[in-house]
Formats: C-alpha cells, structure tokens, sequence
C-alpha cells in the first residue's frame, strides 16, 4: 500500500500509522482539512488491491470524504483544532493505515514526482509489499530545504537521531524498530532483508531494521543560552535543570552555552556557573564551550557609550575563539557580539573576523583535512530577525513605537552572515531572544541554518529550553531537536520539534 501527501501534514499522517494510544497532533483547521481532502479527492493513493472488490485505496478515499465533510474547514483558517475533534476526524482513517508488518518512509531529492529513482522505489515497495507493508512518499517540500515537524512521531525521532542526505528512506515497525538509510543503501536492503523477512513475520522485520540501526553512528551537541544566573527564576529552577541535564549528558559530546550567563556581571555569581560548568566536563570529558553575551558584559544587560560596561567576570571564562573537536569532525568559530553596540545592541567587528580567519588558516596549512570539517559559528545576538512577544521592560515600553528590536539587534548582521558563507559555516548557534527559533538561509550557494535556543532557565516568563543537534560526521548531516518545559516548574523537558534537512 502506498500513499502520497505534502510535507506539512507528515505528524497526521504519523498519528494515523501508530497502532494503541496516540497523543493528537497539533494542526490548524485549515492544515487538518487540506489533509483530509489530498486523500478524498487526490491521486496519492497505491495498492496491490486496486480494481478488486477489496479496493483500499477506495475504502481510505470515502472514510476521508466523510470526514471531510464534518470537518467543515475553510481555506485560511489558521485556529487550533481542539484534540478531541483532531482525534474524532482522523480516527476513522487509523484502521486502513496500522496493522502493516512495517513502514516506510520514502524522502525523494527536490519533488516526489521529478526524483523518478524515489518514485520508482516508492511503487515497488508499496505494490511488492502487498498488505505488509505501508510506503509514503511526501511531496511539496520547504523551499528552505529545512523541515520542521511539531511533536514528532517516534519512528521521525529516530532520523533526527541519526540524520541522513536525501534522497532517504526511514524504515519502522510497530514494535518500535526504526532505521534511516540512503535511498541506494535502502533499496538493498528492502530487497534482500526485508521481503525475506516478510516470510516469517512481522518480529523478523523488527529484528532486521534493528540491527542496521545498532550499526549507526552520530554525534551530540547540547546547546544551551541565556541561563541568567543571579534572577530569581534562575535561582529556583537551578536545581532542577542541574537535575535533568544530569540525564541528559551522558550521551552529548560537546556542550555549548550562546552566552547570557549571567544576569549581570557580579563575582558572587561565578560559583553556580563553575559549578556548571564542572558537571558538563565530568560527564562529558571535554571542555565547556562558552561565549559573553551583553548580560556578561553590561549592567543588567545594558550599557550606552562607555556607561554601564564591566567584562571582568568574562575576561577569565577560558572561552576559545576557536576550538577544533576531532571527534565530531567540527570547527567551532566563537565571537564576542557584545564587544560593541549600546543598550542591548550587538555586532561581530572586522577584527574579530579577521582574527579567526588568521586562527583558523594557520592550522588549515597544517591539517588540510580540517576544511573537510564542519564549521559552526557561536555568536550571542540574533543575525536574522525574528518576532517575539516583548518581555524585557524596554521592549514592552518601546515596542507601541517599534524600537524594541532595534536596542537588542544585531548590528551589520549581513556582514557577518557573509563571512560566514565564505568561510564554509553551515551552522550557526546563538541566544539572546529568548525564544526558541530555526532559520534556513542561502547564500552564495551556502546553505547555513540558524539556531537559536531560547533561554535554558526560562528567564523573563519563557519556557525552559535548550536543543540537541546531532551530527553525521561522515556525510556532514545534521539535525535539530528542540526541547521545552514550558511550564518551567519541573513539569518535565518534552520534545516540541525537530528541523530535518530535506534538501
């Protein structure tokens, strides 16, 4: 059985293959009602049934149409759809699209439909599986070549564990075995493990796509910002970050904090920080990398002029502007954007860029082989904008007048961003908004995603928050997982997004 559908509606489309309990997506009418009618009336449906009296691909269109018809949705309309209704309009679709041996996945090169090898593969498995096995093949891809997916179904956090270059293909199981392999590689192994295990059942399935997934590899860097030490809501929930990150390092590599440590440069906050830092080392076995945000460098964060500025506490953080880790294949570019700019402004200056540049090809005519590396750069301020609800006091005031952004920007962005694509960076990590955020970018046939955390205390009423971003270090994949306790009283870290590359 086969079926196709657009990208965005990828956690429906999960919802409806998980077999028992299932937490209902979050959708908005508009996307749940463009779902329902791709497949009432589109042609994204395959079976080896089609013409019998036993039509799959008939029974899904007409539950669909029903459906549809209750949904009663309207192009345009953006509103949150309550749980109840999501899991009373897909339910019904749940029966045709569970109970399979297995799944796949199929992520084709640009469209579905002009990547023919996908395509091809996507009608052999969908039709040679029979009814063992379900095939999907998504199509209208982002044009950013990023796609991010809300609560995650299991089997998709299994690629971001284990990011792949398209095209790929993402095997699973209800037992909950899942694998991702190239497009080249699966093909294969469809052909020669799975429809000989098909012949003795589903477990053998399982057992087959687990043991390619032992097989692979990644590496992990947590990625942490704005932790504000010396605020009240730092102080509270000190002890429960403290407690959680505990569970969560033993399987990072390398740990990285986009500035903001302190809520203002005061020695008596060194302590709670070092204390940090001590943790990640001893769990991780590598050094803390960290870099100065405007809050550890300026009174409370703010200074105009020569007023206000105080980089003693930061003058010995032992922070590196770059740092080569072999183990992840990675070079790590560190500035200092709070080196220049009033108020909250920052900015990366030409002799910043030109030290690492001197830094970094000294060493590249030592070690050719590190330009093969992946390259990222840590910066504290935010080098592409993106709204937020305003929460500091000076955004709240200024922002009737639409100057809150412009005393917290980051000044000739364009010029860092620049360099960075000359100088081969990919990824880019920063803080500074305190709202979580992922940006796509091209430039110059660079292709670079932005990240930036948000704040790991929940510092001004936002959600706690840090993200993982795992690494291929053989093919230079990589993927971003995005973690949130949104209440920020110990409720627990869930996991709201992933960004997979898709091109």
């Amino acid at each position: 059985m086969g079926a196709k559908f657009a990208v965005k509606h990828t956690n429906l489309i999960g919802y409806c293959t998980t077999e028992g309990q299932a937490k209902a997506p979050r959708v908005d009418r508009e996307t749940l009602g463009t779902f329902l009618m791709s497949l009432a009336y589109g042609q994204n449906l395959i079976s080896s049934t089609q013409g019998t009296s036993d039509d799959w691909t008939d029974q899904v269109r007409n539950i669909a149409e029903t459906c549809l018809r209750r949904a009663q949705f309207n192009f345009g309309d953006r509103s949150p759809v309550e749980p109840f209704e999501v899991r009373a309009l897909l339910d019904p679709l749940r029966p045709y699209f569970t109970g399979y041996d297995f799944f796949a996945l199929v992520l084709p090169q640009g469209r579905g439909d002009q990547d023919r090898e996908s395509f091809s593969f996507f009608v052999e498995a969908a039709i040679g599986s029979q009814k063992s096995g379900l095939i999907l093949l998504p199509d209208e891809l982002p044009q950013n070549g990023v796609a991010q997916f809300v609560d995650p179904f299991p089997a998709l956090r299994e690629l971001a564990d284990h990011p792949v270059a398209p095209p790929w293909v993402l095997f699973w199981t209800p037992f909950g075995g899942a694998c991702a392999l190239p497009l080249k590689d699966a093909r294969t192994f469809y052909r020669d493990a799975i429809v000989t295990a098909l012949r003795h059942g589903r477990r053998q399935v399982d057992d087959a796509i687990r043991r390619v997934a032992q097989r692979q590899q990644s590496k992990r860097i947590l990625h942490l910002s704005d932790l504000h030490i010396g605020r009240p809501e730092a102080t509270q929930r000190r002890s429960w970050l403290k407690q959680h990150l505990a569970g969560v390092l033993p399987g990072i590599d390398r740990v990285v904090v986009t500035g903001d440590l302190f809520d203002t440069p005061k020695e008596e906050y060194r302590t709670s920080f070092d204390e940090l830092r001590l943790d990640v080392e001893r769990l991780t076995t590598k050094s803390l990398l960290v870099i100065p945000g405007n809050h550890d460098v300026r009174i409370k964060g703010n200074a105009w002029g020569p007023l206000g500025r105080q980089a003693d506490q930061v003058i010995d953080l032992g922070w590196s502007p770059l740092e080569i880790d072999d183990d992840l294949q990675t070079v790590f570019f560190s500035f200092n954007s709070s080196e220049d700019g009033d108020a909250a402004q920052g900015s990366v200056n030409q002799r910043q860029r030109l030290d690492r540049a001197v830094k970094f090809d000294a060493l590249l005519s030592k070690r050719p082989e590190l330009n093969g590396y992946l390259k990222v750069a840590l910066v504290h301020h935010h080098p592409v904008n993106y709204s937020g609800q305003p929460t500091a006091f000076y955004e709240k005031l200024l922002a009737p007048f639409g100057l809150g952004d412009r005393l917290i920007e980051f000044k000739d962005a364009k010029a860092f961003l620049t360099w960075c694509e000359r100088r081969g960076i990919s990824l880019v990590l920063h803080g500074h908004k305190h709202v979580p955020h992922l940006a796509s970018i091209t430039r110059g046939g660079q292709q670079m995603t932005i990240v930036g955390c948000g704040s790991s205390t929940g510092a001004e009423g936002k959600p706690m928050c840090y993200d993982i971003i795992t690494l291929n270090p053989q093919s230079g994949e990589c993927s971003v997982s995005f973690f949130h306790d949104v209440a920020g009283d110990g409720s627990g870290f869930d996991l709201q997004n992933i960004a997979i590359k898709v091109a």
